[in-house]
C-alpha cells in the first residue's frame, strides 16, 4: 500500500511541474524538480519517463523530441487547474485576489494565472460563494476617477525589472515638462494609490528615492543590469512609517486640536487618528479632537474635506494655513 501511495503522490507531482505550451520541460529537468520538491521521490530519469508516457495516456500531455531527448507540456493548459481538483473557497480568493490585486501584479503572473482564473468561474457558479460579490463590495472616499491607461510594453518592461531587480530605461514626461526625458531607474517598489500606479525607484546612480508614475512613461525598455538598491531600503517603511505617499511637510509631527460639528464628529468618536486621541463634547454640541499626528499634506485634504464642518484650533501655524484658505475662498465666492 506504502509503494501505491508513494508512486500516486510522484505522480501527481510530476503533473504540477510539467509546464503549458509552449513551455517544456525535458524529462531530465523533470527529474530533478521532482527530487527538489521531495527527496523520497528518488528515482532515475529512465524511470520518470515511463511515467510520462503512462500519464500522456490519461493526461492531455506530450512530448516533441529533439534528437534523443523528449520535451514535455500540456498541450490543455485548463486541465492543470483540475491537479489538485480546485476547491470553492479557493476559486473564491482566486477570483477576488484577480480583481482586487491586478493593478500589483506581474502581467507574466496575471498570464499564467488565466487558465486557473476562468476555471475559478466554472467552480463557483451559482453557487453562494460565486454571489457574495453580489453581497459585498469595497468602496473608495470621494469621486471614482477613471485612471489613466499605461501602455502594455510599459508594464510588462516595469514589472519584470522589479520582478527580476533589473534597470529600466524610460521616456518619462513630468507634470512640469512638454517632451519627454530619458531615464535610467532602479525600480525598488510598487504603489498603488487611488488608480494611480507609482514606480518607486533611484534614477541613475543617485540615492534619492523618487516616485515615478506608470503612465506618463511613453517606452520602457528592460536593461540587462541589476538594478542597485539603497541601503536599507523597505518599501513597508517608505509608505507605512516614513509616510512618504502622504506627502510629509516635514519631519515632524504636530499637535491637532480641531473642532468638528456633530456630523462630522461622529465617525471620529469611533476611529482613532493616533494612540493618543482623544475626543471630547463641547457645550455647543461640537467635539473637540486633540491628537499627535504627522505633519502631511494628506492630513491638510483631509481636514478640508470637512468644509465648514471643522475648525482648526492649533497648532497655531496650521490654524493660520487654514485662515488664509478661508479667505481665499470668500473672494472666489465674493
Amino acid at each position: 500500500m506504502r509503494r501505491a501511495t508513494d508512486t500516486t503522490l510522484r505522480n501527481l507531482a510530476t503533473l504540477s511541474v510539467i509546464p503549458r505550451y509552449p513551455r517544456r520541460k525535458t524529462t531530465r529537468q523533470i527529474r530533478e524538480e521532482l527530487v527538489a520538491l521531495n527527496p523520497d521521490f528518488e528515482v532515475d530519469v529512465r524511470s520518470v519517463q515511463r511515467d510520462l508516457e503512462r500519464l500522456s495516456g490519461l493526461f492531455p500531455i506530450t512530448s516533441d523530441t529533439e534528437g534523443r531527448t523528449n520535451c514535455w507540456y500540456w498541450t490543455d493548459p485548463h486541465a492543470l487547474t483540475q491537479i489538485p481538483a480546485m476547491s470553492g473557497p479557493t476559486a473564491f480568493a482566486l477570483k477576488l485576489a484577480a480583481e482586487y490585486l491586478k493593478p500589483i501584479m506581474p502581467p507574466s503572473v496575471l498570464r499564467q494565472l488565466d487558465a486557473y482564473i476562468r476555471h475559478a468561474d466554472t467552480v463557483l457558479g451559482d453557487t453562494s460563494l460565486g454571489r457574495w460579490t453580489d453581497k459585498a463590495a469595497i468602496i473608495r472616499q470621494g469621486p471614482v476617477l477613471k485612471p489613466p491607461g499605461v501602455r502594455d510594453d510599459v508594464q510588462e518592461a516595469v514589472y519584470t525589472a522589479l520582478l527580476e531587480n533589473r534597470r529600466v530605461e524610460i521616456a518619462y514626461r513630468s507634470k512640469a515638462r512638454t517632451r519627454a526625458n530619458r531615464i535610467v531607474l532602479n525600480p525598488l517598489g510598487l504603489v498603488v494609490r487611488a488608480g494611480i500606479v507609482y514606480l518607486v525607484a533611484t534614477s541613475w546612480d543617485y540615492e534619492d528615492i523618487r516616485h515615478f508614475v506608470l503612465h506618463r512613461m511613453s517606452t520602457a525598455k528592460l536593461l540587462d543590469e541589476p538594478a542597485k538598491r539603497p541601503a536599507g531600503f523597505r518599501l513597508a517603511g517608505h509608505v507605512r512609517e516614513d509616510r512618504r505617499f502622504s506627502y510629509p511637510l516635514s519631519a515632524g509631527k504636530l499637535e491637532l486640536k480641531a473642532l468638528f460639528d456633530a456630523h462630522a464628529a461622529v465617525h471620529l468618536t469611533e476611529s482613532r487618528l493616533s494612540a493618543n486621541h482623544r475626543a471630547t463634547a463641547q457645550p455647543d454640541g461640537r467635539t473637540l479632537v486633540e491628537a499627535t499626528v504627522p505633519d502631511t499634506a494628506d492630513l491638510r485634504w483631509w481636514l478640508l474635506g470637512f468644509g465648514a464642518g471643522v475648525e482648526v484650533l492649533g497648532p497655531p501655524g496650521l490654524r493660520a494655513e487654514f485662515s488664509d484658505q478661508a479667505r481665499r475662498l470668500v473672494n472666489i465666492y465674493e
